[in-house]
């Protein structure tokens, strides 16, 4: 159905990340803010993209935050550059999407949901703040996802009749990769923290992780993403299909994760 090289077709249309979020990104990691926010403040599209999700339910500023200078002063270093990824994650999700029956709107949901209880989860458990950024790379596998199989959507529809079977698993079937390392592929073509990869990749459920610093979050996020796409709106969409859910994997940490994420 899907070969290794027409899956590598897809990743070459990833766009690397443009010059005003380069720059940003480095002023963020030189701990710059203003230098940051100048750098963004150039780029008018996003600009309202922070807006509209640091303005959000979601993120709860009570006062709305309208220019560059006071958003990247109310998020700090690792939050800005979350958003920042997760901006670039909007650039390549469609306007129209073409598998999954999600409108735009919904996404941006997803997403900033992802992303404000992904905080909490990792401030609860004390980890590296860098790690907010995985939350909003690990959404880029829906849109890669949507591509993949809307271009291939009798083949797969085929092959789910045999059962209830996740994407992620029709597509290493049927070429011998899977989301993870899809995902993985774009985080490093952005240039994203190895650390931050990793953890990526082990959200996925299907390596043991119990001797690595992030194990811990990284069965949290594997939770959290499916406690994001069984949401009515994504369940509606097909998305919930995404990828199969590994109870065994986060059973250790589950009624912490109910504890911090407030659903018990």
């Amino acid at each position: 159905m899907v070969t290794p090289q027409q899956i590598a077709e897809y990743i070459k249309k990833v766009p690397p990340l443009p010059q005003t979020l380069r720059t940003a990104i480095a002023a963020l990691d030189a701990g710059e803010l203003s230098a940051a926010a100048k750098a963004a403040a150039a780029d008018p599209a996003l600009i309202q993209y922070l807006k509209q999700v640091v303005n959000s339910a979601a993120f709860g500023f009570r006062n709305e935050l309208s220019d560059a200078g006071q958003i990247f002063s109310a998020l700090g270093v690792e939050r800005a550059k979350q958003l920042l990824y997760a901006y670039m994650v909007a650039l390549i999700a469609p306007k129209t999407w073409r598998y999954f029956t999600l409108e735009s709107h919904a996404f941006q949901n997803f997403q900033a949901g992802m992303m404000a209880r992904w905080e909490r989860i990792v401030r609860s458990l004390d980890a590296e703040e860098k790690y907010l950024s995985a939350a909003a790379i690990l959404s880029a596998g829906l849109v890669v996802a949507d591509a993949i199989f809307a271009d291939h959507a009798s083949d797969v529809a085929l092959i789910r009749e045999s059962g209830e079977i996740d994407l992620d698993t029709i597509l290493e079937r049927v070429s011998g990769l899977n989301f993870e390392k899809l995902v993985a592929t774009i985080a490093k073509k952005w240039e994203i923290d190895p650390d931050v990869v990793r953890l990526v990749v082990l959200a996925f459920g299907k390596e043991e992780c119990d001797g690595e610093t992030p194990c811990e979050l990284a069965k949290m996020l594997h939770l959290l993403l499916f406690y994001e796409l069984s949401r009515p709106a994504m369940m509606d969409a097909g998305a919930n299909a995404f990828v199969a859910f590994n109870p065994e994997f986060v059973s250790p940490v589950l009624e912490k994760f109910q504890d911090v994420v407030s659903l018990a």
